[in-house]
């Protein structure tokens, strides 16, 4: 994929690679112009180098994060749970079709199932580790969210599952000390801000105000029916998360009973990161309920390696949980061990196959052609450097709807060229307007973009890959 958002940070992180420019924030956030921190451009700029610019790197780059992240969080399962039920998640995790897509190309969101999981791991080990390395799972807690909220501010929701578990904890365990994790974290945590804070300070708290803005005077908190909302956050997120289109009814059903079954189970012995997972889930979608936003697939990024850490802990196979869940008649039959476990075990085996099975349709990689959305900038790039060579130019797209121009930019000066930046108001004696869309209007225009330019003539007019290339000049 190389889009919008994908050329606009090729362009950033192009500059950080080659010691040109280190931005103190980082992409826009999708409630207005609200700024994240510039952590995932700097994660991610080492394999633009390593590419020579090809940003194609940008993907493998969160191609191979996303393998990392899978391994840690399999050894976290594997450290928390069972070798099994360790297994059972890995397998959840890599084929799972939404983590797949997401692993494929570059934007910031898509680090964030990973990031956030162990952020929940190294909060509930720094409440039940002792001195020192207590002091370390908590800077490490504190810095991994810190870095999550980087990523996506709707990691900022963790917050609720995390609160919740530590009060629990504190009126389980009845030691006060432990108020000395949220106290350390919370400096951690600022610390991941200090860019922020400086582009702040520079300008004037911008990104503050924005904030306030959005608050204020957008429509960001859900006004509608709680439950109606709650049922329909769920209903997407179960389909997103297993791939495949259920009722609400039944995805209310699955959830609830994931939800009841690892409380269920983890009441038989306790384990402090399963119960932060089975709050993380339904309390990120209560939280999630008074966002006023549309339902898509990465706003669950927080939580769907959660829920597949339950649905793995529910079906690691332990004989005295098959009598404690399942009322079977022929109980009698199966009290010895091996037969309640092999029974047990062709049915997680069964689901599991169920689940690889929905999955694997999705993987348009295997079998479908690849969109290679970065072959059109690729040609159109080169032939304008070509032509301008280093003189710098203006450029922009038609229509509004047509995708952004930093595609587009990143390739021209890839091959040499010069763009003027998309908000400045500099004008040069060249404008190229792209257009996908016939009839092109690039005189006498509706977009400012290109009114800015001024009284312009059509110089040259060029076709590739079906986007029509207008060189204009001044009269």
């Amino acid at each position: 994929m190389f889009l919008g958002d994908q050329g606009r940070d090729a362009l950033i992180v192009k500059r950080i690679a080659l010691l040109q420019n280190f931005p103190a924030i980082g992409p826009p956030s999708s409630i207005g112009e609200v700024f994240l921190g510039p952590f995932y451009y700097y994660l991610v700029a080492p394999f633009l180098v390593l590419t020579r610019l090809n940003p194609v790197g940008l993907a493998l780059g969160v191609a191979l994060l996303s393998s990392v992240g899978i391994y840690v969080a399999y050894r976290i399962a594997k450290k928390t749970i069972s070798p099994i039920g360790a297994f059972y998640f890995f397998v959840l995790t890599t084929f799972s079709f939404e983590l797949v897509r997401i692993s494929r190309f570059s934007w910031n969101p898509n680090l964030l199932p990973y990031f956030s999981f162990i952020t929940l791991f190294f909060f509930t080990k720094a409440l039940e580790e002792k001195n020192k390395r207590r002091t370390l799972y908590t800077l490490l807690f504190g810095l991994f969210f810190g870095l999550s909220f980087q990523l996506h501010h709707l990691a900022g929701l963790l917050a609720l599952p995390i609160g919740a578990f530590f009060l629990f904890e504190l009126i389980r365990q009845k030691k006060l000390h432990l108020f000395t994790v949220p106290l350390i974290s919370i400096g951690a945590f600022l610390l991941t801000l200090t860019p922020l804070a400086i582009f702040e300070l520079r300008h004037q708290f911008l990104n503050t105000k924005n904030l306030v803005s959005v608050f204020t005077q957008q429509n960001i908190v859900s006004s509608g029916s709680l439950y109606v909302r709650l049922y329909e956050i769920n209903n997407k997120f179960m389909e997103f998360a297993f791939h495949y289109p259920l009722s609400s009814f039944v995805a209310l059903f699955l959830l609830i009973g994931i939800l009841v079954i690892s409380i269920v189970k983890c009441s038989k012995k306790y384990n402090a990161f399963v119960v932060i997972n089975i709050l993380a889930v339904p309390l990120y979608l209560f939280g999630f309920s008074r966002v006023n936003s549309s339902l898509i697939p990465h706003y669950y990024n927080v939580i769907y390696v959660s829920i597949y850490f339950l649905v793995a802990y529910i079906l690691e196979y332990k004989s005295k949980d098959i009598q404690t869940h399942f009322a079977l008649p022929v109980q009698a039959v199966l009290r010895r061990k091996y037969i309640q476990k092999i029974l047990f075990s062709i049915c997680s085996v069964v689901l599991i196959a169920l689940y690889v099975y929905m999955q694997v349709p999705g993987y348009e990689f295997i079998f479908g052609k690849g969109s290679f959305q970065d072959a059109s900038p690729r040609k159109i790039g080169a032939y304008i450097a070509q032509n301008e060579g280093n003189k710098k130019i203006n450029l922009t797209t038609y229509p509004t709807d047509f995708t952004s121009r930093d595609c587009y930019q990143y390739f021209i000066e890839l091959n040499g060229g010069s763009v003027v930046n998309g908000q400045s108001i500099e004008v040069t004696d060249t404008l190229y307007v792209l257009c996908d869309k016939q009839p092109c209007k690039v005189l006498n225009s509706d977009s400012w973009n290109i009114q800015m330019f001024g009284n312009a003539k059509i110089d040259t007019i060029k076709n590739i890959d079906g986007i029509a290339i207008y060189k204009l000049t001044h009269k």
